[in-house]
């Protein structure tokens, strides 16, 4: 059996929609699996922003060190930590940045939204040839959902754009760098690193919404790198979709592995 057809077949255990996308950094090769679906893309729509925050960081239409206050208002239900911390905190564009990306703080990532603008995020989307990947409204506003102004992303233009970033082609140099070096510290690696080996890096941003499980990142070793997602949609299960996510994971992992020890 072919490694696309052991996917598909891992995908089809899983139940639900499942798409799978691999792109080659180094020593790798494309694979694919469903990977043009469009699906909601919960928090993996956070590393579009990562990307356009760079932008404006570089092109001096922000700072890193620009300063935001927390209010009562901010605050909003969900993944990270803002939302406990005490009214009038005071953080950085980075801290936020590193909030949204580490712990997919979702208060950070409302405040980033307001300061990025939307139609920003997606113009440079658009530009770097993504035409599916789209922010349409903040975490957590159902009735932006129920009016159909969901955020969405496919497999493969995430891993497109993961694999931009690794190739220090997104942004460009130390702006890909830092990047890098904020989804490498990313506290939740237990669907795509779950059963990697301890000598393969990952640098990683998960989404999680209602029945919608997914993992997206780069793999490193000093033999091979590949940029990965895997998107899920109504799985049998969170423990289905989570272990679906990882298995796959590995067996792309064993499959370069096997090539490079050739």
């Amino acid at each position: 059996m072919g490694i696309e057809a052991e996917l598909s077949k891992m995908a089809a255990e899983c139940g639900g929609v499942v798409s799978i996308a691999v792109r080659n950094v180094e020593n790798a090769e494309n694979l694919s699996v469903n990977d043009r679906e469009i699906i909601s893309s919960a928090s993996i729509i956070k590393i579009p922003m990562l990307v356009e925050a760079m932008r404006q960081v570089r092109d001096g239409e922000l700072s890193f060190d620009q300063e935001f206050i927390l209010s009562d208002s901010a605050r909003v239900k969900g993944a990270g930590v803002m939302r406990r911390l005490h009214t009038g905190a005071k953080l950085t564009l980075k801290d936020l940045l590193w909030l949204m990306i580490i712990v997919s703080d979702n208060t950070a990532t409302n405040i980033l939204i307001d300061v990025l603008k939307i139609d920003k995020v997606n113009s440079t989307m658009r530009a770097m040839g993504l035409e599916e990947t789209t922010l349409q409204r903040k975490m957590y506003n159902w009735d932006a959902i129920e009016k159909g102004l969901d955020n969405v992303c496919t497999a493969g233009e995430i891993v497109d754009l993961l694999t931009l970033i690794a190739c220090k082609e997104a942004v460009g140099g130390e702006w890909d760098e830092i990047m890098l070096d904020m989804l490498a510290h990313q506290q939740d690696t237990s669907r795509l690193g779950l059963f990697l080996p301890s000598e393969a890096r990952l640098a990683n941003k998960t989404g999680s919404r209602d029945g919608i499980y997914h993992d997206c990142g780069i793999v490193t070793t000093d033999a091979f790198s590949y940029s990965i997602a895997v998107l899920t949609k109504n799985a049998k299960s969170a423990g289905d979709a989570h272990l679906a996510i990882a298995r796959i994971s590995r067996a792309i992992y064993d499959y370069f592995q096997s090539r490079a020890d050739q």
